[in-house]
């Protein structure tokens, strides 16, 4: 019996030993494949100024591609879990944009104001903690406290966040939403994300609704 029970003993330590080996082994692949700070991996949108150096608001700058003022912000960096993938949201910020004249076609598409609007961008990262690949988009609708809604089609940063994220993998960018209804002044944007699934579109983790209060 006392030699059963040591065996047993043995064997439970050795379990332990496999899975935190496993844990440090999956945490050190996520690691290695996590994508660099913002500010690190920071790649121009063609159609839109960097705005990286706007953290107060009323702050504005001026470039080839047109002027960008910053009229809202909440540096959240708040992490959330939906099933097997953790989002982190870095930033939200309401821009106003007045796009150089060769660049007005391009957001023509997305809006009537093309020559001066503002739009809500939202910086995120994904990491999928689960040895298998999942489908997940990050903003599957945004709503305003004006009441204006919009959906993932409507991101015009198309930075192709949304979709598949390999095993132990992450992404990160931005979403960029046009908001028409912008009197009064925005209090909040309201992100509901997608629902996480599994390569057999099976759920895995239903979609989240986060409120983002705005500073003015």
């Amino acid at each position: 019996m006392l030699l059963s029970a040591c065996s047993d003993m043995q064997k439970a330590n050795n379990d332990e030993v496999k899975t935190e080996n496993q844990q440090t082994k999956i945490a050190s692949n996520i690691e290695k494949n996590r994508a660099k700070s913002l500010s690190d991996i920071y790649v121009p949108n063609p159609q839109v100024s960097d705005d990286t150096n706007l953290l107060k608001v009323g702050q504005k700058l001026k470039d080839e591609k047109g002027e960008i003022t910053l009229n809202g912000k909440a540096s959240l960096n708040k992490t959330f879990t939906i099933g097997s993938v953790e989002m982190k949201i870095k930033n939200v910020k309401l821009l106003q944009n007045s796009p150089t004249y060769s660049l007005m076609d391009y957001f023509h598409y997305y809006t009537e104001s093309y020559e001066n609007f503002q739009f809500v961008k939202v910086e995120v990262e994904l990491v999928n903690k689960s040895d298998e690949k999942v489908n997940f988009g990050p903003v599957s609708h945004l709503k305003t406290s004006n009441n204006e809604e919009k959906a993932f089609h409507d991101d015009f940063y198309i930075e192709y966040l949304g979709g598949e994220i390999g095993p132990n993998t992450s992404k990160q960018g931005a979403l960029g939403f046009i908001v028409e209804k912008t009197t009064p002044s925005l209090d909040w944007v309201e992100i509901m994300t997608s629902d996480v699934l599994d390569s057999n579109k099976k759920v895995i983790g239903k979609g989240q609704k986060i409120k983002i209060h705005l500073e003015k």
